[in-house]
């Protein structure tokens, strides 16, 4: 796949992501894991952002309050459900 300024995937993270999410890794949390199923490479997510790349060059996008309120209550042990988002990808300069 190749993916420039401006494309759009949905993303969906999934019961199996979830269970097979690790608490507070930045490369193994169930967003990871489905955005790793999608097709992107050296993922890496965290509350601020959501970092990738592929071909050398890095991708990155500012982490939506939605994926963010995701990350606080699976690394808090709660138990989120399911859902699906939409990742604008932009290049970094």
């Amino acid at each position: 796949m190749d993916y420039g300024r401006g494309d759009t995937l949905k993303i969906r993270v999934t019961q199996e992501h979830i269970d097979n999410g690790v608490r507070g890794s930045c490369i193994s949390d169930p967003i990871a894991l489905a955005m790793k199923e999608a097709g992107l490479r050296d993922v890496w997510v965290s509350p601020d952002y959501i970092k990738w790349s592929k071909d050398g060059v890095t991708f990155y996008q500012p982490t939506s309050d939605q994926l963010r309120r995701f990350m606080v209550d699976f690394d808090n042990k709660r138990s989120p459900a399911p859902f699906e988002f939409e990742y604008w990808i932009l290049r970094a300069d």
